[in-house]
């Protein structure tokens, strides 16, 4: 358990006066056998005047402590709300909860003891109807050491929470055109609706293929729907599928047969046709209306009901398919999980909800592995009760699309009026700091590493500051403008950042939206959102979901207040962009659409626009696919177990989400490969990196820093220099063509797909500027390529990269062993792997970075062996050189020593030397400049 006090609510407006506990040395204790306690009375330290309960306890079991005699509650309180302090946070895996206890045995959890410092718990207890309390429980206890435990302003609130304000406006003013998900077509198709008996046929004929769905209205399921691909035999879409209802007290499943389904009608009107469905469970009753159209490649099924009864839409499995595969696409989730596409006899078929028309709780992709061995494209929704036990009525809208192009099948990604600007960031590398410890000494440690970077000629850097930065522990951290106390407050916060602005270093502050700690300033109970069950919506230990509405109220204000305050030039929003709306819902019953996802996607949509028209925005991302072009760039993040073992399939973010922001990295290494990275190969020439760079070129993304704590300077400086100049010549730039190569066969997109050569994950990418890039992400099979009359082998976790500017980037075999080599006007950095290398202007064996300027020639060697050739001439070409010297340097403070290395006609040869970071070459100490 780790001691720390934490920082106090900042304000005791909304503190209510408790229970008298002055008496509480009186109460009785039922203990744990073997435990050490004391309990006491002490003055409260949040409301003048009143007396708060200290605890002191060690033991494992339950503790009650209970008063003389029941305590009265006022009639009709709604809620009770307790202030407890924790001195020492209890383990992750022992955490015990407080629980009141009440008259007639009835007790309620006012929460989890998960935090550190205040924290308020807060629940509802009206629906319990108790009048007395009994006592005071602890549950779970697990405290082998002595813990303090401070419990204060107990009190029960009468009164109900004031309304909220209403959720955010549509966020379509923001886009040209009506906001829609629905899949584009890129060749003329023929629509059209025939009836064929009690069937309804609904037809899209193109040059490609002739597509027939076939409605018949049997079953009242999506068993009822057939799919037909130029007359061959038909395929069940979503067999089993259907609605999930509640009746009868229980939840059934879409197809259960205790559920009668009734036909009612089913007719054409207008272009559409609409089935009426009534459903029977003894005299419980429920009307549902399925509307049906067919849209360019689309087959569209509308579902409406009247009633609050439905529970989810399952889409159900694919029946009947030949030959069936899945297609995994990359940054297309929902969630941890993925819709999939099917591959059956050179056809794709994509199932997915319209997340811009619905009324769910949840939109729900399949897990990867369901253990059914079942063709699932997609899981679908569900709708969960609000706050008054009520369910929204139905409405959904989904698309079936059927192409022979993969690109046909996917869904659209809206662009917004304005494009963002990716100038600030096309030549930032991105350095996220980890979490900073609550010392004083915080701030000047990472100054100190910063200054180290600086040092190594990282000129263009990002620095993202954590959380941790406005709370020392971690609860407090949004919605404040006050740093972090133990840390050195403001003062110390400004005096850092100054210093960052000093190296000339973009710098970006956290914030989110989604948590508000009742620490906070701006805390009120009537802020925090709420559950199903009334109680308010917990996120973080220490923490509550914020409304939606209030999010989005209080963003603006706050992030012009934080930037003006700190002089930010930069804003990094976590959370949002991270997790999916429907992770964020508000199911307060007063409120339209309430336990919608819809109103958190609206919020968050408005919200993610206003900030960046008004600062440089990043944040983090894994479902930033969600909220394309309203930031200026995202952490790029493959959500999943296992992200590094999907094929490059880069179609969908290089074409779709790469014009609109910014991506860096793919979010940490750890995160790339499932945290499945052995200690002893967070190293420079580590095969992890080696794939994980390779695989950010590959999506054309910004570099993103991996812990220099975990990983060393070296990886630190090869992940900087690689990709820095790379990533500034495409982060600006689309794509002009993406093959897949397998055996000297290039193949386009949907040709890669249906042959399987995507999975070998060769490819080559040209961008509009000409800049032309080939990545192997094979795992197996290395990859011979010819291009400018060389020959470089790439093997699996390689890339080679060229502009017609010059800039040439590699991680490959050029006949010699495999190197990493940058080369650009600016610097040259290779790392030979252990090989004694002639790279032309530099031999070695070892790494070195080169950056050169008039007369000035940099060496920063890391970890070479022998000697170090340098050859002036290559950067000083058709000059007449005089004898040159070398100063060596152990920081950019101290004085240069001059060193004496072997000069002849062409080279500058030396070692590298114990405690010297950078040798110069340069002229003699009486030479300005040749000829002066």
């Amino acid at each position: 358990m780790d001691n720390l006090l934490g920082e106090e609510p900042a304000s005791t407006s909304s503190i209510l006066p408790g229970i008298d506990l002055s008496g509480i040395d009186q109460w009785q204790v039922q203990a744990p056998a073997d435990a050490t306690l004391s309990l006491k009375a002490e003055e409260s330290t949040l409301l003048d005047g009143t007396v708060a309960a200290n605890l002191k306890i060690a033991g494992i079991g339950d503790l009650v402590i209970s008063p003389p005699e029941s305590l009265s509650i006022s009639e009709g309180a709604h809620c009770a709300q307790v202030w407890v302090h924790l001195s020492t946070q209890f383990e992750a895996e022992h955490t015990p909860e407080l629980v009141a206890l009440f008259d007639g045995g009835k007790e309620c959890s006012l929460g989890a003891l998960d935090f550190l410092g205040w924290h308020l718990l807060l629940k509802k207890i009206s629906h319990l109807d108790v009048r007395d309390l009994a006592g005071l429980a602890i549950r779970g206890l697990v405290a082998r050491d002595e813990c303090e435990v401070i419990i204060d302003a107990f009190s029960f609130s009468a009164i109900a929470p004031p309304p909220p304000e209403p959720v955010a406006p549509s966020p379509s003013e923001l886009y040209d055109k009506p906001l829609s998900m629905a899949p584009k077509n890129q060749e003329e198709i023929t629509n059209s609706i025939k009836q064929d008996g009690i069937s309804f046929l609904f037809e899209a004929r193109s040059l490609s293929a002739v597509v027939r769905f076939i409605y018949t209205p049997i079953e009242g399921t999506f068993s009822d729907i057939e799919l037909e691909i130029n007359n061959s035999d038909p395929i069940i879409p979503a067999q089993d599928g259907g609605l999930t209802i509640e009746m009868g007290g229980r939840e059934w499943a879409a197809n259960d047969e205790n559920i009668e389904r009734h036909f009612v009608s089913c007719e054409k009107v207008g272009d559409c046709v609409e089935a009426r469905w009534q459903w029977k469970l003894e005299d419980e009753l429920a009307d549902f209306l399925y509307r049906f159209s067919i849209q360019g490649k689309s087959f569209i099924i509308e579902l409406e009901a009247g009633n609050d009864k439905t529970t989810g839409v399952s889409l159900g499995h694919i029946e009947e398919a030949s030959q069936p595969r899945l297609i995994d696409v990359p940054y297309f989730n929902l969630g941890d999980n993925s819709p999939q596409i099917l591959c059956t006899s050179g056809v794709f078929v994509s199932s997915l909800l319209d997340w811009y028309h619905s009324r769910a709780s949840t939109l729900y992709a399949p897990l990867a592995d369901d253990g059914q061995n079942k063709i699932v494209l997609n899981g679908g929704c569900t709708y969960i009760a609000n706050s008054d036990g009520k369910r929204n009525p139905l409405q959904e809208r989904w698309f079936i699309t059927v192409s022979r192009q993969f690109e046909e099948v996917l869904p659209s990604i809206p662009a917004p009026k304005n494009i963002l600007s990716k100038e600030a960031l096309k030549d930032l590398v991105w350095y996220p700091i980890s979490n900073l410890s609550p010392s004083e000494e915080t701030y000047v440690e990472s100054y100190e590493h910063l200054l180290n970077l600086k040092e190594w000629g990282m000129d263009q850097l990002l620095v993202i500051h954590p959380a941790s930065i406005w709370s020392d522990n971690d609860s407090n951290s949004t919605l404040t403008l006050n740093a972090a106390p133990l840390k050195g407050g403001d003062d110390a916060l400004s005096e850092y950042l100054e210093a960052l602005v000093d190296l000339g270093y973009v710098f970006s502050l956290y914030s989110n939206y989604r948590d508000i700690s009742p620490l906070n300033e701006k805390w009120a109970p009537e802020q925090a959102a709420l559950l199903s069950d009334g109680n308010p919506a917990t996120t973080v230990p220490g923490a509550y979901l914020l409304k939606p509405s209030q999010a989005l109220s209080n963003a603006a204000d706050h992030m012009a207040s934080l930037t003006e305050k700190f002089n930010s030039p930069s804003l990094f929003l976590g959370i949002h962009t991270a997790s999916p709306p429907w992770e964020r819902i508000d199911c307060d019953s007063r409120l339209e659409n309430a336990a919608g996802f819809l109103n958190t996607f609206d919020a968050e949509q408005n919200i993610l626009a206003t900030i960046s028209r008004q600062t440089l925005a990043v944040g983090e991302g894994g479902s930033h696919w969600l909220y394309p072009g309203l930031l200026h760039g995202s952490v790029a993040r493959q959500r999943g177990p296992e992200p590094c073992r999907r094929p490059l399939l880069v179609d969908f973010a290089l074409r779709h989400l790469h014009p609109l922001q910014i991506g860096a990295g793919l979010g940490s290494p750890e995160q790339f490969f499932g945290a499945n990275i052995p200690g002893d190969e967070k190293h420079s020439t580590s095969p992890y990196l080696d794939r994980y760079l390779a695989t950010t070129v590959a999506y054309g993304h910004a570099a993103y820093l991996p812990a220099v704590e975990e990983w060393g300077l070296p990886t630190i400086i090869k992940t900087y220099y690689m990709l820095q100049k790379l990533q500034a010549s495409y982060l600006a730039q689309n794509v002009d063509s993406i093959r897949y190569h397998q055996n000297g066969n290039y193949l386009d997109l949907t040709e890669a797909i249906i042959s399987g050569t995507y999975e070998l994950s060769q490819l080559e990418i040209s961008y509009e500027n000409g800049l032309k890039i080939f990545v192997n992400g094979s795992w197996t099979d290395d990859w011979a390529l010819e291009h400018g009359g060389e020959t470089f082998n790439l093997p699996p976790a390689s890339f080679w990269a060229q502009s017609p500017d010059g800039l040439l980037v590699y991680s490959a075999d050029s006949g010699q062993g495999r190197i990493d080599y940058a080369k650009c006007p600016e610097y040259i950095y290779c790392d030979t792997r252990g090989t004694q290398m002639d790279l032309g202007p530099i031999c070695l064996d070892g790494a070195a970075l080169i950056r050169h300027k008039e007369w000035e020639i940099d060496v920063y060697p890391l970890g070479c062996s022998g000697e170090i050739k340098v050859e002036p001439a290559y950067f000083w070409p058709d000059r007449r050189l005089p004898r040159l010297r070398l100063l060596a340097f152990k920081s950019e403070e101290e004085e240069a020593e001059s060193l004496s290395p072997k000069i002849t006609d062409k080279a500058v040869i030396f070692q590298q030397v114990e405690g010297y970071y950078k040798y110069r070459i340069t002229l003699p100490e009486w030479m300005v400049e040749p000829g002066k």
